[in-house]
């Protein structure tokens, strides 16, 4: 106890000389959070109006918000669903626009397991609290990470969730637009430093795989209805890869010389769409060797340029490159 005392005070005196160091070198001190077993298991009452209530929750995690099936939300949501979350707006209507045309949420078919990492289920009178597993990043390697404690907490009128509320709060800082065309823009989110480093190393092992050859490991990156342009689908995306192979091997046959590839992504820019969708902008170039000096023989030659804008899903915790479309054209930009 005292030397736990010891390091929350030290921690604290630190924050106060310099925040931003303190924030970086802090680590948990608590257990970790951990999940139920069996979720489905805590939706249950022997009290009918309870039951009925957990059983109206555990519909809204598993087809609403871990399936995707919002055209099934008027089934456990009023038409004036109260939000109490800062990011989302009240209303039937609203949420099922944000998921369904902005978020661009896939429905996921068959639904028949929940596979949130569940804490606890409480209910009393019309209200249901979910609890469940939040993992979070380390500000200073956000390849390590901590276990929190997220909530959902809903007031349910005849069987449906009529009330909501989480502990989201505001972005400190704006969010920029993700309208298309003048549509509607999401609610401002940011997303987790832990998925930006997930999507950076995804576009990095992109690049990777693609500079090795490796069709394997490119196809890997992409979701099995995945696309590169037209190319779509993890059996057409590798035959791409292998036919790049044969093209080359081909032309060395026939006396070309061909320097190593390399794959530049610049000036990026994320975009979440949502929690589990999100836009990767940037500008690219395909360069071919790296020796010589610009206007020797054995320069590097550049091969392609221009601008990208890709849709990225998580799916299961894992992100996934939906479709890159490296020639945007000014109305998906």
């Amino acid at each position: 106890m005292k030397l736990k005392f010891a390091l929350i005070a030290g921690a604290v005196a630190l924050s106060a000389v310099a925040p931003s160091a303190a924030q970086a070198q802090m680590r948990a001190l608590s257990d970790p959070v951990v999940a139920h077993p069996d979720p489905e298991s805590l939706f249950t009452s022997r009290d009918p109006k309870l039951n009925r209530n957990k059983q109206a929750a555990l519909h809204i995690m598993r087809e609403l918000l871990q399936c995707n099936q919002w055209s099934r939300a008027g089934e456990w949501l009023t038409d004036k669903y109260i939000q109490h979350n800062p990011l989302a707006a009240s209303g039937l209507k609203g949420v099922i626009e944000y998921f369904v045309n902005v978020a661009k949420r896939t429905p996921t078919e068959p639904c028949t397991k929940l596979t949130s990492p569940i804490v606890a289920v409480q209910a009393e009178g019309d209200y249901v609290t979910v609890l469940a597993v939040r993992q979070m990043p380390y500000a200073d390697d956000p390849s390590q990470s901590y276990t929190t404690t997220w909530f959902d907490t809903w007031r349910f009128v005849d069987g449906k969730a009529d009330e909501h509320w989480d502990p989201a709060t505001l972005p400190t800082a704006p969010a920029p637009s993700a309208s298309r065309g003048g549509g509607a823009s999401p609610a401002a989110y940011l997303g987790t430093d832990e998925d930006r480093a997930a999507i950076g190393k995804l576009m990095w092992s992109y690049d990777r795989a693609l500079d090795h050859y490796d069709a394997d490991a490119y196809v890997a990156n992409f979701t099995p209805d995945g696309a590169f342009g037209q190319t779509k689908g993890h059996d057409a995306l590798r035959k791409m890869i292998t036919d790049l192979v044969a093209g080359q091997e081909q032309r060395r046959k026939d006396g070309a010389t061909i320097g190593k590839m390399h794959h530049f992504t610049m000036n990026q820019f994320l975009e979440f769409t949502g929690p589990t969708s999100a836009r990767y902008h940037y500008y690219h170039q395909t360069v071919f060797g790296t020796g010589g000096r610009i206007g020797s023989a054995d320069a590097p030659v550049m091969a392609a340029a221009g601008q990208g804008v890709d849709d990225l899903v998580k799916v299961d915790g894992k992100w996934y490159i939906k479709y890159r479309n490296v020639a945007p054209t000014r109305e998906q930009e």
